[in-house]
């Protein structure tokens, strides 16, 4: 707990220096109240004017918007982090510190994991269009958790400066894309879409809303992506030590 009282609190000055990360915290919140304000105001002149019904596409829209973003930008703040640490040599100067690499390693997989559930506990039922009950999100934000983690390791592996950083997160957009493919793709080749770790939680999340058995999705996905947080921590670990 020391270690990550001591890494929490050199976070937080970074994030009070940086208006950046502090607008990436309300972005989810920008784009919900958008969502929640004007959703049902653009439904009604698309339906007036050329027929078009969007509320067929609720459900996609705030599973996108609950569930996807918010895992992206944590993910893209704890990876500007670990890129700062990176450029300040700070990773190397824990080599010699009484530190252990694995609680530091531990430390940036479940900061942006817990972030990301708390996001979503709090956005989804703000955008309160088709939110779910507590008892069901809750399963689903844990099944999305990992996500987080996820993007900030393959943001710290891939780019070597914020500039880049912010590059590779519009390239990892494909992984957000790909849940708006399957609402598309009928079962069961939509199902073949969940080799990417951000179909599970979106589905998880259309199932719940039909009152479909969704938990074995959250419980899939959730184990699914945490073996890849596990194989991108080995190897972000082994990149301390070379």
């Amino acid at each position: 707990m020391g270690v990550f009282a001591t890494i929490g609190c050199s976070d937080l000055l970074n994030f009070r220096r940086d208006s950046m990360l502090q607008f990436l915290l309300i972005y989810p919140f920008i784009l919900g109240g958008i969502l929640r304000l004007l959703l049902p105001w653009v439904q009604s002149g698309l339906q007036e004017s050329i027929g078009f019904d969007l509320a067929e596409y609720h459900l996609l829209i705030v599973s996108f918007f609950g569930l996807l973003i918010i895992p992206q930008l944590v993910g893209f703040l704890v990876g500007t982090f670990l890129l700062d640490e990176k450029d300040q040599d700070t990773l190397t100067a824990l080599m010699v510190t009484p530190m252990p690499i694995r609680a530091y390693a531990l430390y940036r997989a479940l900061t942006p994991a817990l972030v990301t559930v708390l996001g979503i506990l709090v956005v989804v039922p703000f955008i309160n269009i088709l939110a779910l009950p507590f008892e069901q999100l809750l399963p689903l934000a844990i099944s999305a958790a990992p996500l987080g983690p996820m993007m900030a390791l393959l943001i710290a592996s891939l780019a070597k400066n914020k500039v880049e950083g912010l590059a590779v997160m519009k390239g990892l957009g494909v992984f957000l894309l790909i849940p708006i493919a399957a609402w598309f793709v009928p079962e069961p080749w939509q199902w073949l879409l969940g080799v990417f770790p951000t179909y599970w939680a979106a589905k998880g999340y259309w199932l719940a809303s039909a009152g479909e058995p969704f938990l074995w999705v959250a419980a899939f996905g959730f184990l699914y992506t945490c073996a890849i947080v596990t194989v991108l921590l080995r190897r972000f670990q082994s990149g301390l030590y070379m």
